[in-house]
């Protein structure tokens, strides 16, 4: 028996419930960042559009880019809390248990 499956088993998850439950984080983290990503392009709209790029494909490119990789930096990192606050919503939901 691996070390991880035996913490767990003696912590009382079973190793099925570890993997929900990693599985369950991800993916809040991951609605998370696409949260921030549509929250960042709606700004991206409020803002003049003249600047040093200008309006040209490539920019609006790079710069949605730039925003789905801030997006994924912040909600991997501490994020705005969302992620986590569907962690725990989730977790406890009886649909989890079939």
């Amino acid at each position: 028996m691996d070390t991880i499956t035996n913490i767990h088993t003696k912590s009382g998850i079973s190793p099925t419930s570890a993997a929900k439950n990693t599985r369950l984080k991800k993916t809040c983290a991951d609605f998370e960042s696409i949260f921030i990503y549509y929250m960042f392009k709606s700004m991206r709209k409020s803002v003049p559009q003249n600047g040093v790029f200008g309006n040209t494909h490539g920019s609006e490119i790079y710069k949605s880019m730039t925003d789905q990789a801030m997006a994924d930096h912040i909600a991997r990192g501490r994020g705005m809390g969302l992620g986590e606050l569907l962690y725990n919503q989730l977790k406890m939901s009886p649909l989890r248990t079939k």
